[in-house]
């Protein structure tokens, strides 16, 4: 029996990243979800988020851009279908990023837009680039419009006609939450933002750093957070069960690309089984190292 199992000590790694390939491709063609039960942190992000009243905006600095798309797509999505959905107004914008930033983000807001039936500058706008962090942080939070004088587009903040959304939001005290959408998101926006902690900071980040978050989480300076690929698909389904046949699911990534991670990953703890059974059992044939 054992020199039956010594197989498995030596299995060929083209076998391995075939049986990738196919675990990993089988959700494409298949509808599959993972039953999940939200974490504390992502609900909450979604309960203060969803309370966002209508003279304030959702703030979202939207970092992320395509070496990170993976995770950060389906989070900044989950997000701005949210508050596009629910018709609250939001503003993005990128702090010390790559200058592709702004244009990712407006992407995916581009595309939630025509599914909403939204409309930029009154629904939301897309401020662009600062650099200068943390103090522009805090500058942003006692004047926006003295950082983003202008948005993406070339248009006046202060311009009434082409950005109504921007009309009476000035400083953190107008913003309902501030979302942080990066592969690692910066600290300091805990300490430059808001120092009287009054405005709530939630952070959207790789599934890896996220064990980082949790001392400001007990702490209470961050308010919620969106754990990696999981954190979007709980996101994604908070608002299926709040909103139901409302909440247009057409190209959101959180539950789609949840199923194949969760796949590669049994596939990788499978051949790691495999490979340790391998192992002992050529020790135990006497063909091995004793």
């Amino acid at each position: 029996m054992w020199k039956l199992l010594t197989v498995f000590d030596r299995v060929e790694r083209r076998l391995i990243f075939a049986a990738l390939l196919v675990c990993c491709a089988i959700p494409f063609f298949f509808t599959m979800r993972l039953p999940l039960k939200p974490w504390k942190e992502t609900q909450a992000a979604f309960d203060i988020t969803d309370s966002c009243p209508r003279n304030k905006v959702v703030a979202i600095c939207s970092n992320w851009v395509a070496g990170s798309q993976g995770e950060n797509w389906p989070q900044y999505q989950a997000i701005v279908s949210h508050c596009m959905l629910k018709h609250i107004k939001f503003i993005v914008f990128c702090m010390d990023s790559d200058p592709t930033a702004p244009l990712f983000a407006e992407t995916v807001n581009q595309i939630e837009a025509k599914k909403y039936h939204r409309v930029y500058g009154v629904d939301w706008a897309n401020l662009g680039m600062a650099r200068g962090a943390p103090l522009m942080m805090g500058k942003l939070g006692r004047d926006l419009k003295a950082v983003f004088p202008i948005d993406q587009r070339g248009y006046a903040t202060n311009n009434p006609v082409k950005l109504p959304v921007l009309q009476g939001i000035n400083s953190t005290r107008d913003f309902h939450i501030l979302w942080c959408v990066d592969y690692q998101p910066d600290n300091n926006w805990m300490v430059w933002l808001d120092p009287t902690g009054r405005t709530p900071i939630a952070y959207a980040s790789a599934g890896i750093v996220t064990g980082s978050w949790y001392p400001f989480l007990a702490s209470g300076q961050m308010k919620g957070m969106m754990a990696g690929l999981r954190g979007a698909a709980e996101y994604e389904d908070l608002l299926q069960e709040k909103y139901g046949a409302r909440y247009n699911q057409e190209g959101l990534r959180g539950n789609r690309l949840l199923v194949p991670l969760a796949f590669g990953h049994l596939v990788i703890i499978l051949f790691v089984v495999l490979g340790n059974i391998g192992m002992i059992a050529r020790r135990r044939s006497g063909r091995g190292v004793a």
